[in-house]
């Protein structure tokens, strides 16, 4: 934003006339433009396009609070000793709070994100039960930045923050400045989205353990689990699930128990597996290259392998921590890592076991509900959708269906190559 007038004076007529002046036109996108529609439901999809219709539905949702929003505090002085902290605009609007975050110019962009989390974060403190969709943060800037894109979209679909950014446009007098929402195109969903789901992605493990005479076993029925052993180790990935949300990991977990006629080939016949993306498995090298090559060269290797391995050990304490806070007290479990293309395409792990309590979690959730949405809001339309339960809580939760969104996705070709057989 170009102008004559200082930031003093922007934020001044901000605060004056108020954001329902400021915000005046309708989202962009509708919920139905969003969302994958049920013509599209026979046609290829990739990942970004779900996490696409994902984001915008929430930030048309932000959008909406927002034009209703009241400004209700101005160059707010936060108490933090001998550091001078002054939040820009503060308020509320339906459903919480909201901090406000104006930046005029280019260079000030730089730091716009980590000026605002810190002033929400503050406020959140105040509050302290609150959660990181309590808070809205707003940032009012051109966001011309690479960098400050790159960190909006990071914060809103890995971060899971509640964040939108508006740009200024104006014609050159204060009397004309509104507010319009921007929308990351389509390549920086690409970026962000087409790389997590590959091989180098993906992290495994296993958490594996013995049978409990009379609550869970190996017994089956025609081939069939018995329904108190499906009940009881259900819990396990039901709270593993939990454990994998709350560090805000994006993934999946399940329960497998092997085939009576495969049942020698595992040491302990049940097993909570944990798969997730590893955020230092699933980009690019080259992303990094620039700080690589800040480091000394003895550093570099371990710089990268480091946190990688690491990332499998935090797997393997939640799947740990999971069947030891729901099985009886002091059960052992011994974990593991797995190769995620084992996982996938061998004939013993995709064939010959019982694979239960599917859960899904962050953004694996996120996308994984839409498609189903996608496939319900289809058969209601006409399409011919075969294979689904009524309800769809039994589809979300079901590994066969998850495999062929998996599959859809590109899983499977991606892995084809590492199959051992």
């Amino acid at each position: 934003m170009k102008t004559i007038y200082s930031e003093k004076q922007v934020h001044d007529y901000i605060y004056r006339i108020g954001l329902e002046s400021l915000i005046t036109s309708d989202f962009p996108y509708s919920a139905t433009q969003g969302a994958m529609t049920a013509a599209q439901v026979d046609a290829p999809f990739e990942l970004w396009q779900i996490m696409r219709a994902r984001a915008l539905d929430r930030l048309a949702r932000m959008h909406n609070l927002m034009r209703q929003a009241t400004l209700s505090g101005s160059q707010v002085n936060l108490p933090t000793g001998k550091t001078r902290m002054q939040l820009d605009l503060l308020g509320y609007h339906d459903e919480g709070l909201f901090v406000l975050e104006l930046k005029v110019n280019k260079t000030a962009e730089r730091n716009a994100f980590s000026e605002l989390f810190a002033y929400s974060n503050y406020v959140a403190e105040i509050f302290a039960p609150s959660g990181r969709r309590d808070i809205t943060n707003v940032l009012v800037a051109n966001i011309d930045n690479e960098i400050t894109r790159h960190a909006f979209l990071y914060d809103l679909l890995i971060a899971d923050r509640e964040v939108i950014v508006y740009r200024p446009v104006w014609d050159g007098t204060l009397d004309t400045l509104r507010f319009e929402p921007y929308i990351p195109n389509d390549q920086d969903f690409r970026r962000f989205t087409n790389q997590l789901l590959s091989h180098d992605a993906m992290s495994c493990v296993v958490a594996s353990f013995d049978d409990l005479p009379g609550w869970y076993d190996s017994q089956e029925d025609e081939g069939s689990l018995n329904d108190r052993t499906i009940e009881y180790l259900s819990l396990v990935s039901t709270y593993a699930a939990q454990l994998m949300e709350a560090e805000g990991l994006h993934g999946f977990c399940f329960m497998r128990k092997p085939y009576a006629e495969v049942g020698s080939y595992y040491d302990r016949p049940n097993s909570l597996i944990i798969c997730a993306i590893n955020p230092f498995g699933s980009g690019d090298i080259g992303d990094a290259s620039s700080i690589l090559a800040q480091i000394p060269t003895k550093h570099r290797a371990a710089f990268i392998e480091t946190p990688h391995w690491g990332f499998n050990g935090r797997l393997i304490r939640i799947a740990q921590r999971a069947v030891a806070e729901t099985l009886q007290y002091g059960v052992q479990s011994y974990g593991h890592t797995a190769l995620w293309s084992w996982m996938i395409t061998s004939m013993i792990e995709t064939v010959h076991n019982h694979k239960f309590a599917f859960r899904p979690t962050g953004m694996l959730r996120e996308a994984y509900g839409s498609y189903l949405g996608s496939q319900y809001a289809a058969r209601m339309a006409g399409h011919s959708i075969e294979d689904r339960s009524l309800l769809q809580g039994e589809e979300l939760y079901n590994w066969f269906q998850a495999w062929d969104f998996m599959e859809r996705c590109g899983f499977k070709e991606i892995e084809r190559d590492y199959s051992p057989f």
